[in-house]
């Protein structure tokens, strides 16, 4: 307990490292991760300028791994040798209910191994989920040497408010398989606060909506000055744009159904291009009122014919299957309001995080939520590196008006 506490609570002392530290929020469907250089904050980009890294690993027939978006794109041909959404069973035992969900759900093989440990079985072998979630961190890690020229040595990872103890350790364990030691493992919405404050000073208590593509949390945190406390915090390690892409998937599997009379949903490679197709029409929906096209290719017909699917939707419609998924998501907001003794009058601040507040509804019933309009004018999918960065330097290079965090993991200490 007493270890817990003092690994969340920063008060002083310099870091001498042989090479630098970045700050990365190691996603669900998106890694990425910035480095402040000379004061400024300096995203990790890829030899295609990307910032953000598909959080997929993938092993070819020819035994090469390939990791981020060239992985991504092997879902819809070889879905069984394609890993994603792994930060949904890191550190989870293998017979917890995240994880039974999980073998429902995705084409890959997940078996368990010693002591609940899961395994995930590829071709290329047995692999744990650190090892895994490793990969992606490597890549992260490969790419900013590339950049910076210099070696990385250290980081600052952020995980969900709501991650356990051996959530948290797990990735703390996948830092060191990929080469580098974790300085802190961060909340993600005290790192979005970070961001928000960095050059501020406030006297706020911030609420923090974060909703990403697998996991969900919102906390409240005390900002006074450059003093970041949490007050309270809640979410759910299974909720998120995953599960909204499945509620897409359901229908379009049952519209091809009806169509075809074939269920594509005992297909590994039409499930596995429904779901993306899935994630895409949820995408285009944030910014289009109504949606329709044609899926080419999806299966194969009894006489070997190609079998595709014409579909048309509304933001309505979108809207509609998902109520019961964003009503979920609001009720965790009563419950940390009420766990902090506030309402939502007190809020004087919400901040977005995570590529699924894109969806309008959300942000709608966020707004409603706390009768006030939503802070995202830093980028949702960027800004909890942004503040792992902050912090990293913090911890490098600490100043005198350096922030203190009270930042406390759920099963540890609650302060208020």
């Amino acid at each position: 307990m007493l270890d817990e506490l003092l690994d969340e609570i920063e008060v002083g002392g310099t870091r001498e490292l042989a090479g630098v530290a970045i700050g990365i929020d190691l996603g669900t469907t998106n890694s990425i991760a910035y480095i402040i250089v000379d004061g400024s904050l300096t995203a990790i980009v890829d030899e295609e300028g990307r910032e953000l890294q598909a959080s997929v690993v993938a092993w070819t027939p020819d035994g090469n791994r390939l990791v981020g978006d060239a992985a991504k794109a092997r879902r819809i041909v070889d879905p069984q040798n394609t890993v994603y959404s792994a930060k949904r069973l890191i550190g989870q035992p293998f017979h917890s209910k995240s994880v039974q969900r999980a073998r429902e759900n995705v084409p890959y093989q997940i078996s368990e191994g010693n002591q609940q440990e899961i395994l995930v079985n590829t071709r290329s072998g047995t692999q744990t989920i650190p090892q895994i979630s490793a990969f992606v961190l490597g890549r992260l890690k490969s790419m900013a040497e590339n950049c910076l020229q210099r070696q990385v040595t250290h980081c600052v990872v952020t995980v969900p408010a709501n991650f356990s103890d051996a959530q948290r350790s797990a990735t703390r364990q996948a830092a060191r398989i990929a080469g580098m030691e974790v300085l802190r493992i961060l909340n993600e919405p005290t790192a979005a606060a970070i961001a928000y404050g960095e050059g501020r000073t406030m006297q706020q208590r911030i609420a923090v909506f974060d909703l990403g593509g697998g996991t969900f949390d919102v906390s409240v945190l005390g900002v006074r000055s450059k003093l970041y406390e949490v007050i309270a915090t809640g979410g759910d390690s299974y909720l998120g744009g995953d599960d909204v892409d499945y509620i897409l998937f359901e229908w379009l599997a049952e519209n091809f159904l009806q169509t075809h009379r074939i269920d594509a949903r005992v297909d590994p490679i039409a499930t596995a291009r429904l779901l993306v197709a899935a994630e895409e029409i949820k995408k285009g929906l944030s910014s289009e009122e109504f949606l329709e096209g044609r899926l080419n290719e999806v299966a194969v017909g009894p006489q070997g014919e190609i079998l595709g699917l014409d579909f048309s939707i509304s933001r309505e419609e979108f809207e509609s299957m998902i109520w019961p998924f964003a009503q979920k998501a609001m009720g965790v907001v009563d419950r940390v309001l009420a766990e902090a003794e506030l309402t939502a009058s007190n809020i004087d601040e919400v901040i977005l995080v995570g590529g699924s507040t894109s969806i309008p509804l959300i942000q709608r019933l966020v707004q409603e939520k706390f009768g006030k309009t939503p802070k995202f004018h830093l980028d949702p999918m960027k800004v909890v590196a942004l503040g792992a960065a902050v912090q990293a330097e913090r911890l490098v290079n600490p100043s005198k008006d350096r922030s203190v965090l009270l930042d406390v993991t759920p099963h540890s200490l609650r302060i208020s």
